[in-house]
């Protein structure tokens, strides 16, 4: 699977031409992401065929949630259903440094029968490898992970704790290849660590920054990369 982070429509249709299998949708790209409007869930949920999965975030914080908060989020996550969003990616973490299991158990209730994503927070925990089976006991859907190494992380740096979380999880979540994957090293990627979905951002845009915007060729060549190494593990 190849999850694109996308901000607008013309990304989204982009990253659909491309081969994406899912979309990341947020806004503020260069502060990690937050929260779309509605009206963009809206939009791009009704101009592409393949799942929007909303970024829910308030501001660019920590990964605490406050009661406002977590108001704000759950009021987000019972509009976005009702507008087309198909999963939301998110994070919760209490103040010493674990997941925040209360709250999202509340943000599963609003989010209803919509499946929870979790973002690279987990690996800012005081302990990642319980963060991960806290996640997966919750029923967590996915997860990104760049080994270990948290917002800002790259996967090729990571290979080690890549590998040990592979293991880990032992097919019970999804995880998903996060920081620094592109179409050059990602067939590295999935060889050495035996995860095969992949989360991609800054390689597939025009300039290759946060700011640039999706490009189908590009997102084709990322697709393509990690076909023939799934195939290829696949033996």
């Amino acid at each position: 699977m190849l999850e694109i982070i996308v901000e607008t429509v013309p990304d989204a249709l982009a990253a659909q031409a491309g081969g994406a299998t899912q979309l990341d949708l947020k806004c503020d790209f260069v502060e990690y992401g937050l929260t779309p409007s509605i009206g963009t869930v809206e939009q791009v949920s009704s101009h592409v065929d393949i799942d929007v999965v909303m970024m829910v975030r308030t501001y660019a914080n920590g990964m605490v949630l406050g009661p406002y908060d977590l108001e704000i989020m759950c009021t987000d996550l019972r509009l976005a259903a009702e507008h087309g969003a198909d999963g939301f990616l998110l994070g919760a973490l209490t103040e010493d440094g674990h997941i925040d299991k209360k709250a999202v158990q509340t943000l599963q209730e609003a989010a209803g029968q919509i499946p929870i994503h979790f973002h690279l927070a987990w690996e800012m925990t005081r302990d990642p490898r319980q963060a991960l089976e806290d996640l997966i006991e919750l029923g967590i859907k996915s997860v990104r992970t760049s080994g270990g190494q948290g917002l800002g992380g790259k996967a090729p740096k990571g290979i080690e704790g890549l590998k040990r979380y592979q293991e880990q999880a032992g097919g019970r979540i999804e995880l998903f290849l996060a920081g620094g994957v592109n179409h050059k090293n990602i067939g590295q990627l999935v060889r050495e660590t035996g995860i095969l979905h992949a989360h991609a951002g800054t390689s597939v845009r025009t300039p290759p920054t946060q700011k640039g915007s999706v490009t189908q060729t590009k997102v084709r060549k990322l697709r393509s990369a990690l076909d023939e190494a799934v195939d290829s593990s696949r033996g």
